[in-house]
């Protein structure tokens, strides 16, 4: 892996030894620097988790993703780093199911000097922009609210978030190492599914100093002071709005442009 490349694309310049601070600037930078997006199953290009697929997407093509995709690379940049990083799949409650959900979002453990963090680059919405000690139950301002992770009974770990006031689920993360079947289980469900919330419409956004800027059904909202929203019909328009403020240069078939227009 080209661990320069891979730290310019996420606006660093220079290589960071391995602590605590270290993956606290790492998952911020991430998070300001690559989209989380869907774009490419919605549009039918089947997605890739082999590094060297997603270091071609991600680094080179400067294109997002979702958890599997994001994250995966991410656990590379970290274990090139000195890092230890460990998987684990996790259930996400964000939008209250009425089931149990299945383990659609994956995540990764490191320990450092003996503490154990969830750091966490793909799961957009208000996801936690600091890795979360794993020991700590007590909620911690990330600059964006107050976000907690504390022992789940059934299901090992709840990460919750406070907005203001209001405690949402965000999701819960077994404390077992993932095995690398259910992973592309997993990643296949959430890819292909047709009950998959990642195949229903456009979800993109990136993380700001103030906050995060998103189009979703076809709104796009920035979120921190002055925070806006403005609703895209025109197809040229999205293009240019995900190319401008997303960095996503889609380069469409017209096969592609046709799914794509399909979702707006």
């Amino acid at each position: 892996m080209n661990i320069s490349k891979y730290l310019t694309r996420i606006g660093l310049s220079e290589r960071p030894k391995m602590s605590v601070d270290a993956l606290h600037v790492l998952q911020e930078a991430h998070m300001r620097h690559v989209p989380f997006e869907n774009l490419d199953i919605l549009i039918g290009r089947a997605l890739d988790l082999s590094p060297e697929s997603l270091f071609e997407k991600i680094v080179d093509r400067s294109r997002g993703g979702y958890c599997f995709e994001l994250n995966t690379l991410y656990a590379r940049l970290l274990s090139e780093l000195g890092f230890a990083p460990v998987p684990m799949l996790a259930r996400v409650w964000l939008r209250d199911p009425v089931d149990v959900p299945p383990r659609t979002h994956l995540v990764y453990r490191v320990e450092i000097d003996g503490e154990n963090w969830v750091t966490d680059v793909g799961f957009g919405g208000r996801a936690s922009r600091v890795p979360l000690k794993m020991s700590n139950e007590n909620p911690v301002d990330d600059g964006d609210g107050m976000i907690s992770i504390r022992p789940d009974v059934e299901f090992g770990y709840r990460v919750q978030r406070d907005h203001d006031g209001v405690i949402s689920d965000q999701y819960t993360v077994e404390a077992i190492p993932a095995h690398l079947s259910d992973i592309l289980s997993g990643n296949h469900w959430t890819e292909c599914h047709p009950d998959s919330q990642f195949r229903q419409g456009v979800g993109v956004g990136v993380f700001t100093s103030e906050g995060r800027t998103s189009f979703y059904n076809g709104v796009l909202t920035h979120r921190g002071s002055g925070a806006q929203t403005r609703s895209l019909s025109n197809f040229s328009d999205i293009v240019q709005i995900l190319k401008t403020k997303f960095g996503i240069d889609l380069q469409l078939t017209e096969t592609e442009a046709a799914r794509l227009k399909a979702f707006l």
